[in-house]
């Protein structure tokens, strides 16, 4: 019998990480869950599967060598047999009762894919902890806005399985992308398959990152070729999804660009960013396209969020507020 859910945990070196990843699945509280687990070249994993999935069903692939996360998620996707699959990073957690909310958004919704919010914190959280961080990804759904830059983190979606209705080679990640491999997949099912997308505005998932593991953020000098490659994966992408050149899109992913030129400036000197650098550039430009700040002043607080004179916090659907930086 078909799992409901087949949850598809990407993992590499990282099996203490991978144990809390799974325990968050367990807190989950559902019957039907499906845990494939693929092991992307790294250390045997095995011995930690009973630690995180008791009375669930686990499956394992183990690549020889690393294929990177996106041929990861796919061999996952390939043999998930739940009429629905979400995704979590190894480093990652679900709080508790995230898949029951989604799974009852996508029925009452009528939606191909639900995004739940996610906490992004800094710090290591235990499984079923919600974190206090004031960092979150929490951007109402518009698919214009998803057509400059991705607001949706991979391990925030849970999605139905076309699998089960067609085949579904083209609900893969593009594993030829250095980066940005979710963005790239969430266009072409919007854009290209017409799926729909709706926003589950509650904390589902803790989104763990240190401040400096960012693209945007961290040592100057280290950062230089991850901005470099980060940029031209952009551009790659935008240049599949061409717009009107005077559009709306067309006009913010110029800002998007502006926002990579200032980063770079900022780095060259050999300063820093700022903490979260990448996340409140993007409340900007969201809060900019949305029409909740003048467009005129986007270069602007694009150049506070990232050097940290003024970072700006947006909330979800009010105004933009000044958090200065002491």
């Amino acid at each position: 019998m078909a799992a409901t859910v087949s949850v598809i945990v990407p993992t590499r070196d990282r099996t203490a990480l991978l144990a809390d990843a799974l325990r968050s699945v367990v807190l989950q509280g559902m019957r039907d869950i499906e845990v494939v687990v693929v092991n992307d070249g790294g250390a045997d994993v095995a011995g930690v599967l009973p630690l995180g999935v008791r009375g669930m069903t686990v499956r394992l692939l183990s690549f020889p060598r690393s294929r990177g996360p996106a041929a990861a998620r796919n061999a996952g996707l390939e043999i998930a047999t739940g009429r629905f699959v979400a995704f979590l990073d190894d480093d990652d957690m679900y709080l508790p009762g995230h898949l029951d909310r989604a799974l009852a958004a996508l029925e009452s919704t009528g939606s191909d894919a639900i995004y739940a919010d996610c906490i992004l914190s800094g710090d290591r959280a235990m499984p079923g902890e919600t974190p206090g961080s004031p960092y979150h990804y929490d951007f109402p759904y518009d698919p214009d806005m998803l057509s400059v830059a991705n607001f949706v983190p991979t391990t925030a979606v849970v999605a139905r399985n076309p699998a089960h209705t067609a085949p579904a080679s083209w609900f893969r990640f593009d594993p030829e992308l250095p980066l940005l491999v979710d963005w790239s997949l969430w266009l072409r099912l919007v854009h290209d398959r017409g799926w729909s997308f709706a926003r589950l505005s509650e904390p589902g998932v803790v989104y763990h990152r240190e401040p400096a593991d960012s693209s945007l953020s961290g040592g100057a000098a280290a950062q230089l070729d991850s901005l470099d490659r980060y940029e031209d994966t952009y551009r790659t992408i935008i240049a599949r999804w061409p717009v009107p050149p005077t559009g709306r899109v067309a006009r913010f992913r110029r800002h998007a660009l502006t926002m990579f030129a200032i980063a770079r400036e900022q780095l060259s000197t050999g300063a820093h960013l700022a903490p979260f650098a990448y996340e409140d550039a993007l409340r900007v430009l969201h809060a900019g396209f949305t029409g909740r700040l003048e467009e005129d002043t986007v270069p602007t607080r694009l150049s506070a969020a990232l050097t940290g004179t003024a970072t700006p916090t947006i909330d979800a659907c009010g105004p933009l507020v000044e958090r200065v930086q002491r």
